[in-house]
């Protein structure tokens, strides 16, 4: 399936850990293994809005299509007149994937596996630490990618969230710098968020994302580099054969 690179700084910072959520309150406890694995010859269908600065297009996924063919561009009418911050995601869309990248951490599958459920590996980003918060729902400690050279400098400054609806599931998980920080010496992150948005829609055995969206606002080597990145879903359908 086609993964979007675009969306590498929304996931780069965050990793699967192996924290026991069994010592969480049993209300986060239950909406944490809500998450579903899904079989890999499942497949997905739903549109996508994506909005990148002030750039927005409206794409459709079919994943029952080739690879390559999976997306189809709704708005605008021709891939001509994409704005810059698109043109090369809608490119990255259309080109087959490479079986050499299938370990690159750095992108977000959107195919076969977990796909648009709250999987068990979101579920793992809530690494440790877990407090009900003051005003309804946790705070926690975010998982950071182990490997990484910059994971505890990061992990220090960063703060989490989760909502949980009525019903019970995870609603919202949000991930942000309550304050501006230096990672290393050369780089400053003026501004980092990302909020993932969950839905129990009918018939699935799994909440869906209904959107993701990060703010990034970092400045390194004297510039300052800003961006904001959403990303909508809706019309959403899953088979399993």
């Amino acid at each position: 399936m086609r993964v979007l690179a675009a969306a590498a700084a929304a996931m780069c910072f965050c990793a699967p850990s192996f924290s026991d959520s069994s010592t969480y309150p049993q209300p986060l406890a239950d909406a944490l293994a809500m998450g579903y694995a899904a079989p890999e010859d499942a497949f997905w269908r739903f549109t996508m809005r994506v909005s990148m600065n002030d750039a927005v297009m409206d794409v459709r996924f079919d994943g029952a299509q080739a690879d390559g063919e999976d997306w189809t561009l709704l708005s605008p009418a021709s891939p001509d007149v994409l704005p810059e911050e698109l043109s090369g995601m809608w490119a990255e869309m259309n080109t087959p994937d490479n079986p050499d990248d299938a370990g690159n951490e750095r992108r977000l599958s959107v195919g076969s596996g977990g796909g648009l459920f709250f999987s068990p590996e979101t579920a793992q980003m809530i690494a440790g630490d877990v407090q009900l918060a003051a005003g309804g729902g946790y705070t926690f400690r975010p998982d950071l990618d182990p490997d990484s050279d910059d994971a505890e400098s990061m992990a220090e400054h960063l703060n989490g969230e989760i909502a949980l609806a009525s019903s019970g599931h995870v609603e919202r998980i949000r991930i942000f710098a309550p304050a501006s920080f230096k990672p290393n010496p050369a780089a400053r992150i003026h501004e980092f968020e990302m909020v993932m948005d969950f839905q129990s829609v009918e018939g699935l055995p799994a909440p869906v994302m209904t959107s993701m969206s990060t703010v990034v606002d970092v400045s390194a080597l004297f510039q300052r580099q800003q961006q904001n990145v959403r990303f909508d879903f809706s019309d959403v359908e899953y088979v399993e054969p």
